[in-house]
């Protein structure tokens, strides 16, 4: 039987810049250059990290290159992969101008992820339809084909430099189930397009219509990454909330087994996202006290998900 991959994901402050359910959210590493955290995620037993890509973002033009090169020193000496870099482009919005940065600034995470080594960029198909509410300004077709259009430019773009393309099931978009992900993927007609699984969203989203083992077992070797969470909510975004593994839906046994039985290969990359705004109005921590300190996290993720069958 396969063994599974722990790894870790880096965030910047405030990542999403001023979108309240997010809000302006620090956290212990926020501060942080890439090329020292390579030695954070190494002592604390990762051997592979995941970063969102506005985390990459902030570094000046000017200082990429040197970066870059820092960085990479330090993945040589720590011995410390990067697995996928994390682009949440806006792929739908009637917003035109939005969408065409959206899929501008996914490219450039491409040629990032080629810099850096890792195997795929992944994506959620923003910015909903159901959540936010697109479908009072849109029509469904009309959604649905500018996601198929974004989707197949930029994986169009991706196939060139050689990288994947992974696409997250995520609640409130209009790729919402193992169905809508498989039209998806039909439609686009790539091959190198994959799916993300999100261990949140499958347990409020997917598990209300699909039991756990029988979705992953259909998606198979199209899953190219796994985000690692729990959750508790709705199936859309604004009422679906990060807590504390172990505190919500997630049976991370089953999802650990349903992983293991398909000989799943990729990352399952440790995503705490509870530190960001909570309360009733945000994706924190329902409590709206989420764990800061990313040192903690990095370390109780780790033990707590071993113990569930995370290796």
């Amino acid at each position: 039987m396969s063994k599974l991959h722990l790894s870790m994901e880096i965030w910047p402050n405030m990542p999403w810049g001023r979108l309240e359910i997010c809000g302006c959210a620090v956290n212990s590493w926020g501060k942080l250059p890439i090329y020292d955290l390579v030695h954070k995620v190494a002592d604390h037993g990762y051997d592979t990290m995941d970063i969102i890509y506005a985390k990459l973002q902030e570094i000046r033009p000017e200082n990429y290159e040197e970066v870059i090169r820092k960085t990479k020193e330090a993945m040589t000496e720590r011995k410390v992969k990067i697995g996928y870099i994390a682009q949440h482009s806006t792929l739908v919005t009637p917003r035109w101008w939005e969408r065409d940065a959206g899929v501008a600034t996914f490219k450039q995470a491409v040629d990032a992820a080629v810099d850096l080594g890792a195997y795929t960029v992944c994506t959620l198909p923003a910015q909903g339809f159901y959540d936010p509410a697109l479908y009072n300004l849109m029509t469904r077709k009309e959604a649905w084909d500018m996601l198929i259009g974004s989707i197949k430019e930029i994986a169009q773009y991706a196939k060139k430099k050689g990288m994947t393309v992974t696409i997250e099931i995520l609640q409130g978009t209009l790729i919402n189930s193992v169905e809508a992900y498989f039209k998806m993927y039909e439609e686009v007609g790539m091959d190198n397009v994959y799916c993300t699984v999100d261990t949140g969203t499958f347990y409020t989203t997917i598990k209300p219509k699909k039991p756990i083992k029988e979705a992953i077992k259909e998606l198979g070797k199209h899953i190219n990454c796994v985000h690692v969470k729990d959750e508790v909510g709705f199936t859309n975004i604004i009422q679906c909330q990060h807590v504390w593994f172990g505190a919500g839906y997630v049976d991370f046994k089953e999802m650990a087994q349903a992983l293991k039985d398909i000989d799943y290969q990729g990352v399952c990359s440790v995503e705490w996202e509870g530190w960001q705004n909570g309360g009733l109005t945000g994706v924190g921590d329902p409590g709206g006290i989420g764990l800061t300190d990313f040192d903690m996290v990095a370390s109780e993720a780790k033990i707590f998900l071993e113990n569930e069958g995370w290796n």
